[in-house]
């Protein structure tokens, strides 16, 4: 039974890198998270779309440098509660986590309309 179970587990992963039903993408297009994202853009001109994922570039560097440098970007931080020194690094990478999904749904849109 559970070598079956493994098999079914195997197989189900097989699909998804096929069809990337877990893809961000896929998963707004869908109805799922980001869907309101999907939605917007969906409507949008190809040089909006671009210029999103341009600005989400942007965004994603900057995050990326206040998790690295974090006293550049906030005076005070050693002098903040030790739990707030954890949190605010993490809340950057969730940012971070949040915009390569926004950057996957534009780039997804983009394919879609074959460019």
């Amino acid at each position: 039974m559970k070598n079956q179970q493994l098999v079914a587990a195997k197989a189900v992963d097989e699909v998804d890198d096929v069809t990337n039903v877990n893809d961000p993408y896929n998963i707004a297009k869908q109805g799922g998270k980001h869907s309101g994202f999907y939605n917007e853009y969906a409507k949008k001109p190809d040089s909006q779309i671009r210029k999103g994922i341009e600005s989400i570039n942007k965004q994603i560097s900057e995050h990326q440098k206040k998790i690295e440098y974090p006293q550049k970007f906030i005076s005070d931080f050693d002098n903040l509660d030790p739990r707030q020194q954890k949190a605010l690094p993490d809340k950057w990478q969730s940012d971070i986590n949040r915009q390569n999904e926004q950057k996957t749904i534009l780039e997804g849109l983009l394919k879609e309309r074959g460019l």
